[in-house]
């Protein structure tokens, strides 16, 4: 399997995608506040990533990612609001999520609003990673 330079294929995704200036990326950035993303423009940004590198995207399999290997009845509870345990494992994958701060606060359909372009990259070669050891 080829090796594949994550950072540059999101780094262009994301600049074509949403429009912006190449002098504003930074890996920092948050993909909705930031950037602007919408819901549509991430199924985009998915689908390009798709149609560049082995790994298959989704707004579900984005959140399985997040959860972990965490159960559902312990990651949020039936309103959506993603409980300590959650927002613990939240962390492991975007260590700039501070869990005091959104305690009680956030929930499940908010969650993809916090990553970072960072979290995608990082996402991305984890799942080609699998890949890569599935394969093997």
């Amino acid at each position: 399997m080829s090796h594949y330079d994550v950072k540059e294929l999101v780094r262009s995704i994301v600049i074509d995608t949403l429009g912006i200036d190449a002098a504003v990326y930074r890996t920092d950035l948050v993909l909705s506040a930031d950037l602007g993303l919408e819901s549509l423009d991430l199924l985009d940004i998915f689908f390009r990533i798709e149609c560049s590198a082995p790994v298959v995207l989704s707004v579900e399999r984005c959140g399985r990612y997040l959860q972990g290997d965490v159960a559902d009845a312990e990651f949020c509870d039936a309103g959506g609001i993603i409980s300590r345990r959650g927002l613990a494992q939240l962390r492991t994958v975007m260590p700039q999520l501070d869990p005091a701060e959104w305690e009680g606060r956030l929930t499940l359909d908010r969650m993809l609003d916090r990553m970072t372009v960072l979290n995608l990259i990082s996402m991305v070669e984890d799942l080609l990673a699998e890949g890569r050891a599935a394969h093997a």
